[in-house]
């Protein structure tokens, strides 16, 4: 039997329950990349924690408005009369969304059905 190929059909289950804590936290150079892009718009929506000294752990998703926590990726958009969603942010979405699924199991996990 041929291994398992990964296909995004675009369901959006990636981006519509964001619990599990893979897609929680963004990297330095993901929060570097916004900068230099001016994208000031996503960084609204990032929340630096100081680790010590001119260190920090970015929380993502966190409403600019409440400082709560989303449950669901605000870049995911439904298109219309589709059951599909698109990123808004594609090309400068994080790192880890852009790895994602990081294997068989963990698209199991997260409801990603794009190795069927």
């Amino acid at each position: 039997m041929p291994p398992k190929t990964f296909n995004c059909i675009q369901c959006g289950n990636c981006c519509l329950n964001l619990s599990d804590a893979f897609q929680t936290s963004v990297s330095d150079e993901d929060v570097a990349m916004w900068e230099r892009e001016g994208r000031f718009d996503i960084l609204e929506w990032v929340h630096p924690i100081p680790l010590g000294e001119d260190h920090y752990i970015y929380d993502i998703w966190i409403n600019p408005k409440t400082g709560d926590d989303v449950y669901r990726c605000p870049w995911l958009k439904k298109l219309p009369k589709q059951d599909k969603y698109i990123c808004r942010i594609h090309d400068l979405k994080p790192e880890h969304c852009q790895k994602y699924p990081h294997s068989i199991k963990h698209a199991e996990e997260t409801g990603c059905n794009g190795f069927e």
